[in-house]
């Protein structure tokens, strides 16, 4: 048998020994006289999968949940939601659940369709850009928003979109896995993680509303907001937001809008830059505000493309900085808070700064008196021409105010939001869960585990 990689959290401590080699004792054995397990495909933090095959001889990825997570009945709950959802879409593009169980020792399974393919992401990543063409992007952002618009059509927010949960199949149809993040209408008030101040999802693929934990704002908007991030990854080979750890990321998810498209990769046609920019809006209310109104947009940008030509060699800029997307974790994560912790103050200026600040205003304002009033026979001056600078507005021509330093008042800085949860609740998954296996065989089950690559 194939060596498999080992997915580990995000806290790089490696899997449990004693988890790895449960998990490859089951290989040949029958879930429920029903489901033998032929071979592993991937080991995550919160579940196995496997490759196995039904008694009628049906073909299927069993993914089974940690026996350590089963015994918990909200994980449970959470890993037995990504198969509902998924089926209520009823939109191929949507991976379907065959079958779920418990099997003899009390670990929970779910059966989906077996995909061979790759990730849209692993797909970019063996370019040697580093990219995907813009048609070919397009494209599958075509697909994928006429799958969402089956779940938007059903109350169903999936949450987590991003390049490693698009999968490619063979036969080029694109696949939407993981909605075990996905919200349905009938849910959100039961669903804990709905709850204002749990920050749930990919910060690199984000948007504000979500990055703040404001779940009531989210909706089918946000779902576009992240499929605009994703084309604006697959197109520049960068994440929209430049930082170089995973909190830096989130707080910029919750309070800088994206950089427009074109001053990353400029050349590109504006028919093409109007779609990503206008889904990246930091105002809900000036994206696109349903799926197919941004298909329209996309299929509008495919054709003036397939008339016009795709321009060659586009080149990011490489002095914006802006981070790849190997550079930051893509992570799934959730955030919390003690409640019972002190928040922490904001920030005051200094006793030295206030002094400072009140002589160079005291300095500054008779310089201004002078020029002003003084220097002259008393008459009033008349009017004239008047820039505007940093310390206020003063003639042009006039001499430079003192040399002494005026500083600036400090803003008192407002804590930034964190997520919050109940103190004494445990979570139901470690607090950072990875969102992909390591590379691994070539077969991919309708699950968050990466690519499976010969």
């Amino acid at each position: 048998m194939q060596t498999l990689p080992v997915m580990h959290d995000a806290d790089t401590e490696p899997l449990d020994d004693a988890v790895t080699r449960r998990v490859q004792a089951r290989v040949g054995t029958v879930l429920r006289a029903k489901w033998r397990i032929d071979r592993v495909l991937g080991i995550g933090g919160m579940a196995a999968v496997y490759e196995g095959t039904h008694r009628n001889g049906k073909r299927g990825a069993i993914k089974m949940l940690h026996l350590e997570l089963s015994v918990d009945p909200e994980a449970r709950a959470r890993f037995l939601r990504e198969g509902y959802v998924a089926n209520n879409v009823g939109h191929p593009g949507a991976v379907s659940v065959l079958d779920d169980d418990v099997a003899e020792d009390g670990s929970v399974f779910v059966v989906m369709e077996l995909l061979e393919g790759k990730t849209v992401d692993a797909l970019a990543e063996q370019r040697p850009t580093g990219r995907l063409g813009i048609t070919e992007a397009l494209r599958l952002a075509d697909q994928l928003l006429d799958t969402l618009a089956a779940a938007h059509d059903k109350g169903i927010v999936h949450r987590d979109l991003k390049p490693e949960n698009l999968f490619l199949t063979k036969d080029g149809a694109l696949k939407v896995l993981d909605f075990g993040l996905a919200r349905m209408r009938e849910m959100q008030s039961n669903a804990k993680m709905t709850k204002t101040g749990n920050a749930m999802g990919t910060p690199a693929f984000m948007p504000p509303e979500q990055a703040l934990g404001e779940w009531n704002r989210v909706d089918a908007r946000s779902d576009l907001w992240a499929v605009g991030a994703s084309l604006f990854t697959l197109m520049t080979g960068r994440l929209v937001h430049d930082a170089p750890t995973l909190n830096q990321l989130l707080l910029k998810a919750m309070t800088q809008a994206p950089a427009p498209i074109r001053t990353v990769l400029p050349g590109l046609p504006a028919e093409v830059a109007e779609v990503v920019d206008k889904s990246l809006a930091f105002d809900m209310n000036a994206r696109f505000q349903d799926a197919r109104g941004m298909q329209a947009g996309v299929r509008k940008a495919i054709a003036w493309l397939d008339k016009h030509g795709e321009p060659q060699n586009l080149v990011p800029v490489a002095s914006l900085g802006t981070t790849s997307p190997g550079a930051v974790d893509s992570q799934m994560v959730t955030l919390k808070r003690d409640p019972t912790a002190p928040m922490a103050a904001p920030a005051r200026p200094s006793r030295l700064a206030m002094i400072a600040l009140s002589l160079g205003t005291l300095v500054l304002g008779g310089v201004v008196a002078f020029f002003v009033f003084g220097g002259s026979s008393g008459e009033t001056p008349e009017p004239g021409p008047v820039a505007s600078s940093s310390a206020g507005s003063a003639r042009v021509g006039a001499p430079a105010p003192s040399a002494t330093p005026s500083v600036a008042p400090i803003a008192p800085i407002e804590p930034a939001r964190v997520a919050i949860e109940d103190a004494g609740a445990p979570p139901p998954v470690p607090s950072v869960t990875a969102s992909a296996v390591k590379k691994g065989p070539s077969v991919k089950s309708g699950a968050d585990f990466g690519e499976w690559g010969k």
